[in-house]
């Protein structure tokens, strides 16, 4: 009896229109339940964008701003931050500490990080101010491009990827962290940005992060949602991502090999460059 043929393995194209098929359901989903979600997904391996819904369209970036705060303390420490500083980075976004991040902010920050790793749609917004952060405007393309490059970025990279990779299950104020990229099994690490505790609407959840073949960029906003409703759509869209990742099998590593090789060498340029310093 002849064995039975193998399964074939989707190809590159295959793949990332599968993937791209996901992420339009998730935001669909997330539509029907009066959530905006934009979501964003780069290759882990090339550094290629595979599929994004929404994903230049800006949001108020809440706490995910703590991401260009601390590599912008460590560029300027030349990486290495004295300990006082780097426990205080550290614990800003295990614990997306608040009042660690008034202390360091500066309307400096979101600029120089953006000029550094060339985010095009992030800057600050109309109402960021010295003693005002959180309504910074960011993308989830942006967001996605920021973790890839940022995790080649040997001045950032050691401290802040373990830091989002020990994420404390409540954040300072009390919030419930333990969702979107945070929720996922296996290899992956997050930050999470939120509307304050109680704050009227619209609101704000967001999720960016990594699985262990993407990173990930889920930004949302409700004018109707609670927080929970949110929570939930942005963990269905991380399991999906993930799952979807899983079932490509050998398809994802080819995907994009020329582009990721013109945006890694633009990523390098970007990193070393004086714009970074």
């Amino acid at each position: 009896m002849a064995a039975a043929p193998s399964p074939a393995v989707p190809t590159p194209a295959e793949s990332a229109a599968w993937l791209q098929d996901v992420v339009d359901a998730q935001v669909a989903d997330a539509a029907g339940q009066g959530i905006r979600q934009s979501v964003a997904v780069v290759d882990r391996a090339t550094g290629a964008l595979l599929a994004d819904n929404g994903g230049r369209r800006q949001y108020i970036s809440e706490s995910i701003v703590k991401l260009f705060t601390v590599a912008y303390y460590l560029v300027r420490a030349d990486g290495h931050p004295d300990p006082e500083l780097a426990q205080r980075l550290r614990t800003m976004i295990v614990a997306s500490d608040d009042a660690i991040e008034s202390s360091l902010w500066s309307t400096e920050i979101v600029p120089a990080m953006a000029a550094r790793y060339g985010l095009g749609d992030t800057g600050n917004g109309p109402r960021t101010g010295p003693d005002d952060w959180g309504w910074e405007l960011i993308t989830a393309d942006d967001e996605a491009v920021f973790l890839d490059r940022m995790s080649q970025d040997p001045l950032v990279a050691p401290l802040l990827m373990d830091a989002m990779a020990d994420v404390r299950p409540m954040g300072a104020d009390g919030f419930d962290q333990d969702f979107g990229l945070d929720a996922l099994p296996g290899d992956h690490g997050s930050k999470q940005g939120w509307t304050d505790i109680g704050a009227g609407p619209p609101i704000q959840v967001h999720s960016v992060g990594w699985t262990d073949r993407f990173y990930v960029a889920i930004l949302q906003t409700s004018d109707t949602a609670d927080d929970d409703t949110m929570r939930a759509a942005a963990t269905a869209t991380a399991a999906a991502i993930r799952a979807a990742g899983e079932g490509a099998g050998g398809g994802w590593p080819a995907v994009g090999r020329q582009v990721a090789a013109t945006t890694r060498a633009l990523a390098g340029a970007l990193i070393g460059g004086p714009s970074g310093r």
